[in-house]
């Protein structure tokens, strides 16, 4: 059921006073504190409720226009007529580039975290200065090469390069990128000092910190197209439609990360690592890689889907002549393919291809360090697994290793102290790692579960969809990373110590956290003489990341995980990748595939039987030792959880009573936590007078809400109900996220009379709206949220949100 559009083509600028009643809401973003785990966390969910949902309710996808200044704007047939559509554009623009964003920030931007150019596969001697740098320049210059992102090809004898580009140190450049503003800076590094990595102020991170604060100096300043060489495909930087009088309305740190580096990195960093934060942002860089692989581009731009056997090996070698084909778009069946032009390379678009192969880079080396550098036998002491080979074996009887849940780092400036080179070109090398809390975390294994499971779907060839697909097995054939035999035997790739990161997190599922005398997994276990001690808390938001977790990495491990197509039943696929693995010890009997689904279905009988009231009413966790549930006011999270949880844990036992429980719990969800009045969400049931939303409630919210809507709410039976949940998901996403209290209810933000002090996104760039000019004010396309310039901090989630009754 697609919701009804408004039938009111709004022309740009036209927005009047408001006429509903006196504003009852205020907010303060009382933490922005950037908070790595739960961000990620939240922005898994957010973007699958963005495009893909949107598309689900018959949105054209191609129909919206985030270059008006007029926010949510809507062509169903793609033209110049538009209606307001807040949920079509909430869903389809803005929740699905917010959940990007962040993700960007961490990988590329920010810097809050151990640098790559010290990651163990690019320096494994850990070497500094100019051998680290050149390790790393070179292995971008190499991504900017196969992804077509650099320019066109190398010309060894100073000729040969096409026409609109020249010869420069072996390598055709695009002539745009000339002023070194480009993507691949000319003449190559290090000759540019403001562009020593190919992207100016590129600061790329293999381990993520736990969490760091934000705030930014970012340069909007202007910069020309023929000086920016990007393409987005979603904006289209530099088309007419965001030119006016031949001015470009983009802003300079678009094309120029320097001024989103933290400004003072040491002050502004909790220098801490966490398995949670470095799994759910292996997680968020997994399925955006995976989004940006779903075709190959040739030099025509053509979304290349199909090439022959014998030509792939030289798909992205620089001047390659392949001819790829793709899908004719005039045939509706999709089944007829034309072919392209020469010259096939990495990635859908060579922007996204380059930021996709340094994402699978950093997850390569996150890998490698976490079994290499990131396990403990005591608690105490750190250690790493002796080889992949041990990793992937690891089993119930093997000599316990497992992830300490925080690592304190400490790190060294390798700047000389007579040079002029910014800390941009010789990054701050890690020099020792100590163990700041010993135990091990549920958190911490479900981050990695989930993360890993993702990333070896990458490198699976029995996965048609992703690993087995044409961009993934061009991309894992030696060049730019190293293919793999199929087998979990201990080789030096990432499908092997994905699988080694997997088999020792669900091992220790079982060896760590799970009570066998209530079937379940609990918060925390403690490692002392190497006795295990196992908590007795079992937190409901835990208990459910532990499901929607053990399901991604069960779909990845057989094959069946997809982008997005995750909501049918799950099937038996191929044999796991880990099936011929020893499992020795174990307690089961089968395979570790078919534990998988027992202990998912162990967590949700915890949770329907334990968490759950007769009402629908839950809990936030459980004490096992009193055997009793938490008494206090139910959280939001723990309701949204349980309705996610169960939802996930039907999917994966295609057992309805899980189904059927989440309908008790969404009435409940319903008549303790939804006020009418405001048209808001309670976040503590009972208080109404204070909405305090972090991004773990928020993430849940669009989370629960979208998958009821996808396996309940859609049905015909339930259309009213559906119309209602769509009505409150985009509200809170408007009140929430944007700050935009819609007081007289019509649809259309009256500017400004009806923003807030601000919502949770604490600020936005080009691809939700805002260009970054003087004469904007700060929000161009009156939507409510500012841009980072004017605003000091990233697109990215507060730490929380308070909204308070007024009156």
């Amino acid at each position: 059921m697609k919701r009804a559009l408004i039938g009111l083509v709004v022309a740009a600028g036209c927005q009047t006073a408001v006429s509903g009643p006196p504003g009852m809401l205020s907010a303060q973003l009382v933490n922005t504190r950037f908070e790595v785990a739960d961000h990620m966390r939240a922005s898994w969910e957010m973007q699958l409720s963005g495009e893909p949902f949107a598309t689900l309710l018959g949105y054209n996808l191609a129909g919206f226009n985030r270059t008006l200044t007029v926010t949510d704007q809507y062509s169903p047939d793609g033209g110049s007529q538009y209606v307001t559509d807040p949920l079509g554009y909430t869903l389809a623009v803005e929740t699905y580039e917010y959940s990007k964003q962040p993700m960007n920030n961490l990988s590329f931007e920010s810097g809050a975290g151990l640098s790559l150019q010290f990651g163990p596969l690019i320096n494994p001697q850990q070497q500094v200065q100019f051998p680290a740098y050149y390790a790393l320049a070179d292995r971008f210059q190499q991504f900017a090469a196969e992804s077509q992102a650099g320019g066109y090809g190398a010309c060894p004898n100073g000729t040969g390069c096409p026409a609109g580009s020249y010869c420069q140190s072996t390598f055709c450049y695009p002539k745009d990128a000339g002023t070194g503003t480009g993507l691949v800076a000319s003449p190559p590094a290090p000759d540019n000092p403001l562009n020593p990595y190919g992207w100016p102020g590129l600061w790329p991170v293999f381990a993520e910190f736990r969490s760091f604060d934000p705030t930014i100096q970012p340069n909007p300043g202007s910069i020309l197209k023929q000086n920016c060489v990007l393409d987005t495909g979603a904006l289209a930087y530099g088309s007419a439609a965001v030119f006016q009088g031949g001015t470009l309305l983009v802003a300079n740190y678009e094309c120029d990360y320097n001024s989103l580096n933290l400004p003072d990195r040491d002050a502004q960093v909790d220098k801490t690592l966490t398995p949670d934060a470095m799994g759910y942002a292996t997680l968020k860089q997994g399925i955006w890689s995976i989004n940006y692989w779903g075709t190959l581009h040739d030099s025509a731009g053509n979304p290349i889907t199909s090439v022959a056997p014998s030509d792939m090996a030289s798909v992205g070698q620089p001047g390659n002549q392949v001819i790829g084909q793709f899908a004719d778009p005039t045939d509706p069946t999709g089944q007829r393919l034309l072919s392209g032009t020469q010259g096939v390379y990495l990635g859908d678009i060579p922007m996204e291809g380059w930021q996709g192969l340094t994402m699978q880079e950093e997850t390569a080396n996150k890998a490698a360090f976490l079994l290499g550098s990131f396990l403990t036998a005591d608690g105490v002491n750190l250690t790493g697994a002796s080889s992949v080979l041990l990793a992937d074996q690891y089993s119930y009887d093997s000599p316990l290793l497992y992830f300490p849940a925080a690592v304190q780092v400490t790190e060294a400036p390798t700047v000389q102290d007579d040079s002029t080179l910014q800390d941009d070109i010789f990054f701050p090398k890690p020099t020792s790692f100590t163990i700041s809390d010993g135990s091990s975390q549920l958190a911490a294994l479900s981050g990695l579960i989930a993360g890993f499971g993702e990333a070896f779907a990458m490198t699976d060839q029995n996965n048609p969809q992703v690993g087995g697909s044409v961009p993934f097995l061009a991309t894992y054939d030696g060049d730019p990373f190293p293919p793999d035999d199929g087998l979990p035997d201990g080789e030096s790739t990432l499908h092997d110590r994905a699988l080694g990161i997997l088999k020792i997190a669900l091992v220790d599922l079982d060896r760590l956290h799970f009570d066998p005398v209530n079937q379940v997994l609990v918060d925390s276990a403690t490692v002392s003489n190497g006795a295990v001690t196992l908590g007795t808390h079992v937190t409901t938001v835990e208990l459910v990341e532990a499901i929607l977790a053990l399901r991604n990495a069960y779909r990845g491990l057989n094959g069946t995980l997809q982008l997005y197509s995750n909501d049918t039943p799950d099937t038996q696929g191929v044999a796991s990748a880990l099936d011929t693995a020893p499992l020795t010890g174990a307690t089961y009997q089968g395979t570790l595939e078919a534990h998988l689904t027992d202990l998912i279905r162990a967590e949700a009988d915890f949770l329907s039987v334990k968490l759950v009231g007769p009402s629908g009413s839950v809990a936030n966790g459980y004490d096992l030792s009193a055997e009793a549930a938490d008494g206090s006011a139910t959280d939001i999270a723990s309701e949204l959880a349980a309705i996610r949880g169960l939802l996930d844990a039907y999917l994966a036992t295609s057992d309805n009573k899980y189904r059927e429980l989440a309908t008790v719990v969404y009435a409940d969800l319903q008549q303790r936590f939804w006020m009418n009045d405001v048209r808001c969400f309670e976040t503590t049931a009972g208080v109404t007078d204070l909405m305090q939303y972090t991004p773990l409630r928020f993430g849940f919210l669009t989370g629960a809400l979208r998958q009821y809507y996808k396996l309940v709410a859609s049905s015909p039976a339930q259309q009213g109900q559906g119309a209602q949940l769509l009505a409150e998901l985009v509200r809170s996403y408007k009140l929430v996220l944007n700050g935009w209290d819609d007081r007289n209810e019509d649809d259309v933000v009256q500017y400004p009379d009806e923003c807030l002090a601000t919502g949770m996104e604490m600020a936005e760039r080009a691809l939700t709206g805002e260009l970054g000019h003087p004469q904007d004010e700060g929000d161009r396309d009156h939507d409510c949220v500012k841009e980072l310039s004017y605003r000091g901090l990233p697109a990215a989630l507060g730490a929380e949100l308070d909204i308070r009754r007024t009156q």
